[in-house]
């Protein structure tokens, strides 16, 4: 009985290490910008501005009460990026991420992955993987940042993301909509 708990250990011990998180890895690194928010906060950022006669106040709400986790990390240091890199590899071979949309724009790449949810309209996460954009000219407190990853997970409603990010001119939000339209 006692072999037989060591070799559970053991085999499931890969999948230990594959779970911890890149953004917990590099939370306190001097070298990495961290952003994470709570569900919480998105929904105290929507009810300041809600107007309950305003639909797209209403669409957005109902849209930050599904994210559970919101969480950015970015640098300038190569080491750091490369281990990003990695992880996102990892992850995608290992997990069930599906390609959504893919931006080239000289050496920098912008990719955008979903893992699905409950159905064709709803993904659980969505993954985005930014590289190559220090020649940018993109200075935050003075550094150059090389990559960026996001990820926000919750029942996120595709229609609505796509919408929200038309809405709100955020860069490549109009392609973003579109790529979420042509999902479905």
């Amino acid at each position: 009985m006692k072999n037989l708990i060591v070799l559970s250990v053991l085999i499931l011990l890969p999948f230990v290490n594959f779970s911890q998180e890149i953004f917990d890895k590099y939370e306190d690194n001097d070298n990495v910008t961290f952003v994470a928010m709570q569900p919480k906060m998105f929904q105290m950022l929507a009810k300041m501005s809600v107007n309950s006669d305003d639909p797209e106040a209403q669409e957005f709400f109902e849209f930050v009460n599904s994210i559970t986790s919101f969480k950015v990390i970015q640098t300038e240091d190569k080491s750091i990026s490369n281990d990003i890199s990695s992880w996102v590899t990892n992850r995608l071979k290992n997990t069930t991420y599906e390609e959504l949309m893919r931006i080239k724009d000289g050496d920098s790449n912008v990719k955008f992955y979903v893992k699905e949810g409950k159905d064709d309209d709803h993904v659980k996460e969505l993954l985005m993987f930014v590289t190559g954009i220090k020649d940018m000219n993109i200075e935050i407190n003075g550094k150059k940042i090389e990559t960026v990853l996001l990820s926000l997970t919750g029942d996120i409603n595709l229609q609505k993301i796509g919408k929200l990010t038309e809405k709100m001119d955020l860069p490549g939000g109009d392609k973003l909509g579109k790529a979420t339209k042509e999902k479905n």
